[in-house]
């Protein structure tokens, strides 16, 4: 059977096309970990078979959403939309290639609402790739505060030991020691803010506590690999301060005997 010119042609097109990959995105580059006190840089590093392919757009998403949270067209200045406005550096520049300048984002306004997963589209009129990647946003804790009697709650059979952070970001791990063993029975509540840091405070009652007890907090951030200790010893300040009174009392007894003994003889 013989084959025209055009024929063999069309077939060939038909082919390259059906078997080759236009668009590839090579590398997802989305830090793990960020910290809202430094800005942080999330890349989609892309290929085009065809570089002068029409109908080039990249996107990026954010959790799943339907729409956009930024936009970028070749020769058309890049958009940021939704949860990202207003955060970006929108003159920061990927490359120097007029088909990858502004594939990239640049975030300047990092918080923890902005922990979530990213996907980067890239898309022409023939072709699409995209992938997501996970980013945590972590804010260690403003203050951590251990408490435990005189200052705290004590009944004649058990004391109150609390501790607390405060603003801090995602939920943290927490656990109380005394003498180095865990307390297993305690308690933990997490109080979320509007800016979506966390309170957290774990509490339990002990009984029996003595001088000389050890009493420690930690709280620990798994996927940050942040641990942080307090610790404290437990002397009972109570029974030092009425033992203190009480020999202060007697030595004040002792003198004004002394003086009017002198007075006497």
């Amino acid at each position: 059977m013989d084959y025209s010119l055009f024929e063999i042609s069309l077939f060939i097109k038909i082919l390259i096309l059906g078997t080759s990959v236009c668009v590839k995105i090579n590398q997802l580059i989305v830090p793990d970990l960020a910290s809202p006190t430094t800005s942080t840089i999330l890349d989609c590093d892309y290929s085009l078979e065809f570089p002068k392919d029409e109908g080039l757009v990249v996107k990026w998403f954010f959790n799943e959403r339907m729409y956009p949270v930024y936009q970028w067209i070749p020769d058309v200045k890049p958009q940021e939309l939704g949860i990202l406005k207003g955060r970006l550096d929108l003159s920061y520049k990927a490359s120097e290639d007029k088909y990858q300048v502004h594939r990239a984002l640049k975030i300047v306004k990092l918080s923890p609402e902005l922990a979530g997963n990213y996907t980067c589209s890239v898309s022409t009129f023939s072709s699409e790739d995209s992938r997501t990647k996970s980013m945590l946003v972590f804010v260690p804790e403003k203050t951590m505060e251990l408490k435990y009697p005189p200052m705290w709650y004590r009944s004649e059979s058990d004391s109150k030991v609390l501790c607390y952070v405060e603003d801090i970001f995602p939920k943290p791990e927490m656990k109380l020691y005394v003498n180095s063993s865990e307390i297993e029975n305690a308690t933990i509540k997490y109080q979320e803010r509007n800016s979506a840091l966390f309170d957290v405070e774990i509490f339990a009652f002990v009984p029996g506590l003595v001088d000389g007890t050890s009493i420690l907090c930690e709280l620990h951030v798994t996927i940050a690999n942040y641990t942080v200790r307090k610790e404290a010893i437990y002397y009972d300040a109570l029974i030092s301060s009425k033992a203190a009174t009480t020999s202060k009392n007697y030595f004040t007894i002792l003198f004004w005997l002394l003086h009017l003994i002198k007075y006497i003889f």
